[in-house]
């Protein structure tokens, strides 16, 4: 999904991705310096989103804290978590020769422990170190720092199966495959 499009403008988008998922309540100057833009395209997209009452600006104190509304904040988190899962079915259909499964967690609201559960059928280590490195850039393109990956070869998730191995069954009760 073209979010700069959708957007009209990736400095907007990248506003949106930083107050939902690094760190709300953050002042234009802060946002200069960690979003890497200058100042009046910063404020251009504040001024945006302020009139659009898709924000609210804090102006009492000395940093003018910048967060979403309340009201909002569940749907932007919503629409931006659709794209990143629209970005890792691209990026794990790259991997469709070593991918066997993969599964979506905590992040996205699925009650399994990690965020993401790949299951890799014949790779070699340094395709999944790979992935790995392109799951994480990919996340930090979200401003997402951290993000728990569980990678398991197919052999083992059907050896842990059969054993009923508790992380496995959980997958499957939450999938329901």
């Amino acid at each position: 999904m073209d979010l700069n499009k959708l957007f009209w403008s990736q400095a907007k988008v990248d506003i949106f991705k930083y107050l939902t998922f690094k760190r709300d309540g953050v002042s234009m100057r802060a946002l200069e310096s960690e979003l890497d833009r200058t100042f009046p395209a910063i404020k251009k997209q504040i001024d945006s989103l302020d009139a659009s009452d898709v924000i609210d600006i804090d102006k009492e104190g000395q940093a003018r804290e910048i967060v979403i509304k309340k009201e909002v904040q569940p749907l932007i988190k919503n629409f931006l978590l659709f794209a990143l899962d629209q970005d890792l079915q691209k990026l794990i259909a790259t991997y469709d020769m070593i991918v066997d499964r993969w599964y979506k967690g905590h992040l996205f609201g699925n009650d399994i422990q990690p965020d993401l559960v790949i299951i890799h059928k014949n790779a070699d280590q340094w395709q999944i170190d790979q992935m790995k490195q392109d799951l994480a850039l990919l996340c930090r393109g979200y401003f997402i720092d951290q993000i728990s990956m569980t990678f398991m070869s197919a052999n083992e998730r059907e050896k842990r199966y059969r054993l009923a191995d508790r992380f496995v069954l959980s997958i499957m009760r939450v999938v329901k495959e």
